[in-house]
Formats: C-alpha cells, sequence, structure tokens
C-alpha cells in the first residue's frame, strides 16, 4: 500500500510518480508532436536554462525518460488496433508455443534459448518471452549461465 502525500494528493511510490509523470506528457504529445526528447529540451528552456546544455547525468535521464515515452507512446498506438479477436488469437498462438516449447524441452534436456527458437522458428526475443512465462507460470525453472565468448 502506497501512502499519499497530504499536501498534494500524489502517492508517494517513485514508480506511480513516475507513471503519473508519463501519463501527462503523453498526453501533451498528441499525435504529430515533437519526439519526447524534443519536448524535454523544450521544458528544459522553460526552467531558464536556454543556453546551456544540461549536464551529463541530466543528458542521460533524459535520452532513458525520452525512450521510455517512446516505448510507452507506441505501447498505446498499438493498442487502439488490439481488438479482442486479436487478443484471443495471441492467447491461442501462445498455448500452441508453450505446448511446443515444452515438447522440445523434454526432448531435449540441455535445450537453452537458441534451441528454443530454432525449433519453435520464431526469434530468440521471443523466445526469451515464452520461457519467461513459463517460468512465471511455473511450468520451468531458468539457469543463467554465459554465452559461448562470454567472460
Amino acid at each position: 500500500m502506497t501512502e499519499k502525500d497530504d499536501t498534494t494528493g500524489r502517492s508517494g511510490s517513485p514508480m506511480e510518480m513516475g507513471m503519473e509523470m508519463a501519463k501527462r506528457m503523453m498526453a501533451q504529445m498528441g499525435a504529430g508532436s515533437p519526439d519526447p526528447m524534443a519536448m524535454m529540451q523544450k521544458m528544459m528552456k522553460r526552467m531558464g536554462e536556454e543556453d546551456h546544455s544540461p549536464p551529463p547525468m541530466m543528458q542521460m535521464c533524459m535520452g532513458m525518460c525520452a525512450e521510455m515515452l517512446t516505448a510507452i507512446k507506441r505501447t498505446t498506438d498499438m493498442a487502439g488496433f488490439a481488438t479482442p479477436e486479436l487478443h484471443a488469437l495471441f492467447e491461442e498462438w501462445l498455448e500452441t508455443a508453450e505446448d511446443r516449447a515444452m515438447q522440445h524441452l523434454r526432448e531435449t534436456p540441455d535445450a537453452d534459448q537458441a534451441s528454443i527458437s530454432e525449433a519453435l522458428e520464431i526469434g530468440e526475443a521471443s523466445a526469451a518471452y515464452l520461457l519467461a512465462h513459463l517460468a512465471r507460470r511455473g511450468k520451468v525453472t531458468l539457469r543463467a549461465a554465459p554465452r559461448d565468448g562470454g567472460q
């Protein structure tokens, strides 16, 4: 449970405060608006720092925020196209992929992400998602090991 700040009514959780800020910034962006980095630079100018570059740490934070806002906007845009029918189709595909992955793991106990990717004919990022999904559901146990050439 999160405590509320009595003076502002806002949540004290940094994650919730960040999400609230991101929602407000996304609402300001709208369609055809500048990218998040440009919007942050505009905000910096409003704060009286027109002629000065922000310190490197702030630039890094601004870059990370810009990436996060871009990802949120992309997800929000895509969600508008995700009809209940598409959700059902994805769930059906995911169930089939889970079954195929589990069969591959039974046949190849030392299988890794790459071999599952190859067996299911999906990308490694999709195989990673699938394995994480199976782990969250308690169907598999994941272990970490350095890749070939890793240090």
